[in-house]
């Protein structure tokens, strides 16, 4: 048998040195094959986070698979099932941890539960083979050299990999000392532990291969190899928080210009002070007409400026990510044709605003249910079907919606649902503001609350599954949030377009696509932005501009800027 070649570095402490010594040795300087290499060290080293980072360091596009662990709460279970490695690069994701083992994917190869375990061939090679035949730059065997290689069929697999004159390969697996650790404990017959271990040999031998052992140098922790932290659970990077205060501050100053500005001007100090006065109880006292203003007037109208801002906001950040469209609002789903046509019905039908508001929100909801009512007599591609099946529903109620302005009063119906129609904060009082609250915030709260797992919808149905995602019932979740949200925020406030679309791509520019920081994002942002316009509708006019009028002419040339701004990127 020939020698390998073998190098041992410190890790992280040497991770440029070690990725200068793989590139070495899998590529010629000119890119073509040179060879293999093996990334071997002990439970713990950071095998799989090293070739993580070498990945993307190098901008290489693998093939092959990345072995993802699933462990139940305690680790008292622990499943193992593969993922493409090309999107493992992207998550960094390396353990998924479950509330209980009956949430495990059901591709999981091994299943380790006490000193018991489970160990499906069949699954492993019906994963793992398909992804080795996909064309790669480098091709990646995640976790290899265990009781799989007792197989003849992975095994012989294994090697013609290894063979291939192509394509270099970067091999993962423990050291012999923890596989040793392992047998010892293991209930493998003896027989197929000494088969283990001679076709570990062989495949050491083979004269592609070259070695590459991580030893800890204790700043690496189970931790960091598990799940990195700047990409699942970690917490806001430093830029992120001064981004987050500016955008605080700016919805602060909106605020407290909201109060001061109208037809009965408020000098912003004298704000700053009422407010102040009444969390403290200094017992200033202010004029009659201030404290009117303020509280029955203004605040209203401002709570709900923010609250439907961010609710659109979030509601559209939220159907972009379900449907991985960037050119999808709020209203896909028809709940803004189904909130419009309740309106003018409740308008026609002759009730006050009370009325037009319930009815507007009752018929919002009906809209969403008939969507999943109809979307879920089709099996196949369920994304693509709430999409057309919230085409269908949306042309039936905006046919509706027709009628009923074809058949209104002209002189008083037909304006009044056209007014609605085009957007207003007009109309907001303390009643419309406590029924708008709870189920905008209850949608919000419950979409923030998942946000993270947005991230792993964005990869794909397959993959998201592979990671344990329950993707049917989260993407239920969060498409009936979203909705909730949407048909709420119309029934209040009237359509007011382009927020939901526009908004959330400003905040992706400004703090990444991370959706767990670009969601709040989102209502800091949709918040700020729908109280500048109704800023500039209430100062325009004595009845003031329609908020959807005014929302067209910021959102559309802005989006103009992006479609051109993505285009000169070379994306379409």
């Amino acid at each position: 048998m020939t020698a390998i070649k073998e190098k041992t570095f410190m890790y992280p402490a040497n991770e440029r040195g070690i990725m200068m010594f793989a590139q070495s040795a899998l590529f010629h300087e000119d890119g073509s094959r040179k060879g293999h290499l093996l990334v071997t060290g002990v439970i713990g080293s950071g095998k799989s986070t090293f070739v993580q980072r070498y990945l993307e360091d190098a901008e290489l596009n693998p093939s092959g698979y990345m072995t993802i662990r699933h462990t139940s709460r305690k680790s008292q279970k622990m499943g193992f099932s593969h993922i493409p490695a090309g999107i493992q690069r992207e998550t960094g994701l390396l353990t998924v941890r479950h509330q209980n083992g009956s949430t495990f994917p059901k591709d999981c190869f091994l299943i380790v539960e006490g000193e018991d375990s489970r160990f499906d061939v069949g699954q492993f090679a019906d994963k793992a083979f398909p992804l080795l035949e996909k064309h790669g730059d480098v091709i990646v065997l995640d976790e290899l050299g265990g009781v799989e290689l007792v197989d003849d069929e992975i095994f012989n697999r294994v090697m013609q990999v290894l063979d291939n004159e192509t394509t270099p390969v970067i091999v993962v697996w423990k050291h012999d000392r923890s596989l040793e650790e392992t047998l010892s404990h293991s209930y493998l017959p003896e027989s197929d532990k000494a088969v283990l271990r001679e076709r570990r040999r062989a495949i050491l031998a083979h004269d592609s291969l070259t070695s590459v052992m991580l030893e800890s140098d204790g700043t690496i922790t189970k931790e960091l190899e598990e799940i990195p932290d700047e990409l699942i659970e970690g917490g806001l990077k430093r830029h992120l928080v001064v981004r987050f205060g500016i955008m605080g501050a700016i919805l602060i100053v909106l605020i407290i210009i909201s109060f001061a500005i109208g037809w009965y001007w408020i000098n912003p100090i004298t704000i700053v002070r009422y407010f102040w006065s009444q969390l403290w109880g200094t017992g200033e006292v202010f004029a009659e007409a201030v404290t009117t203003v303020i509280v029955n007037v203004r605040l209203p109208r401002i709570l709900l400026a923010i609250l439907v801002g961010s609710g659109l906001s979030v509601a559209g950040h939220t159907f972009q990510g379900v449907f991985q469209n960037p050119m999808v609002s709020p209203d896909v789903l028809g709940a803004s044709s189904g909130a419009s046509f309740g309106a003018a019905l409740a308008i026609l039908a002759g009730f006050a605003s009370t009325g037009i508001t319930l009815i507007s929100f009752v018929f919002g909801l009906l809209s969403i249910i008939l969507v999943l009512f109809i979307a879920s007599f089709v099996k196949a591609n369920k994304l693509l079907s709430l999409v057309l099946t919230g085409i269908v529903v949306s042309s039936l109620f905006s046919a509706g919606l027709s009628l009923i302005k074809y058949t209104a009063d002209p002189t008083n119906q037909l304006p009044a649902i056209t007014y609605w129609l085009m957007g207003s904060l007009n109309s907001a009082r303390m009643k419309s503001l406590v029924f708008a609250a709870a189920p905008i915030l209850l949608g919000i709260v419950v979409i923030l609350l998942l946000r993270w797992q947005l991230n792993l919808l964005a990869l794909g149905e397959e993959a998201a599954s592979t990671m344990g995602v329950r993707t049917r019932l989260i993407r239920t979740i969060m498409v009936v949030a979203a909705t909730l949200i949407t048909a709420t925020c119309v029934s209040v406030s009237g359509v007011i377009g382009w927020i939901g679309l526009v908004v959330p791509h400003i905040s992706r520019m400004m703090v990444g696509s991370d959706n767990r920081v670009s969601l709040p994002a989102s209502a800091l942002i949709g918040a700020s932005f729908l109280l500048f316009v109704d800023n500039i509708a209430r100062r325009a006019t004595t009845a003031g501009i329609p908020l959807g009028i005014l929302t067209a002419f910021i959102g559309a040339p802005f989006f103009v800027f992006l479609i051109l701004r993505e285009g000169r990127k070379g994306v379409t």
